[in-house]
């Protein structure tokens, strides 16, 4: 006869098995255990197409985001921020001039790109993207600015990178951030911490070292 005190251990084993299970299902093999991490893990594991929005950049210019991120020859890292922002996102432009600097040091201009996206289309007019990349000694071939040429758009831009961006009530916003790798083929293939530039830049050369 099993005593009461083994069948509750029995039970209480199976319940924790059981949840292990469960967590480890969720969180992809334990890849990941945040949101963001999730979305990495995803990312990764199932490159994703871009949609098909259409950008106007600082210059005034439509562009697709689909057709200007598929090239041959050259990967693209996305950021998207706001221009007033005085958070997470100056730790996103670091990143980008830091990797404008690495790029150009390295001689990977025709290899590598960047593309800064605003989700604030009514206040990061074409001009105020202009002056933006002015202050941050932006060299226009390789880093871009644009932000949706509809506001339409915008919510399916955020959906697709898993950005989330809520109003803070004082004209600015508060929000997620990553830095993204769209590939040579057009597809976001990887997705890195924001303040990890250093690790971003260091798996595509690595990745790319017998070219």
């Amino acid at each position: 006869m099993i005593k009461e005190g083994s069948r509750t251990t029995c039970a209480t084993i199976c319940v924790a098995a059981l949840a292990f299970a469960a967590f480890a299902a969720v969180t992809h093999g334990f890849a990941a255990v945040t949101s963001d991490g999730l979305r990495r893990a995803d990312i990764a594991a199932s490159p994703r197409a871009l949609p098909e929005i259409e950008l106007v950049d600082s210059a005034g210019q439509r562009l697709s985001l689909r057709e200007y991120a598929r090239s041959p020859k050259s990967v693209t890292f996305v950021a998207l921020e706001y221009v007033q922002c005085r958070s997470v996102c100056l730790t996103s432009t670091a990143g980008q001039s830091w990797l404008q600097a690495e790029i150009r040091a390295r001689g990977l201009e025709d290899r590598a790109r960047l593309l800064t996206l605003s989700f604030d289309p009514l206040n990061d007019t074409p001009q105020v993207l202009a002056r933006h990349a002015k202050r941050l000694g932006a060299e226009g071939k390789l880093w871009r600015f644009a932000t949706v040429a509809d506001s339409r758009e915008l919510p399916r831009l955020l959906e697709f990178f898993g950005i989330v961006v809520i109003p803070d009530g004082l004209g600015g916003y508060s929000h997620n951030a990553a830095l993204f790798l769209i590939g040579e083929d057009g597809r976001l293939s990887q997705t890195y911490d924001i303040d990890r530039p250093d690790i971003a830049l260091a798996e595509y050369l690595q990745r790319n070292s017998s070219r």
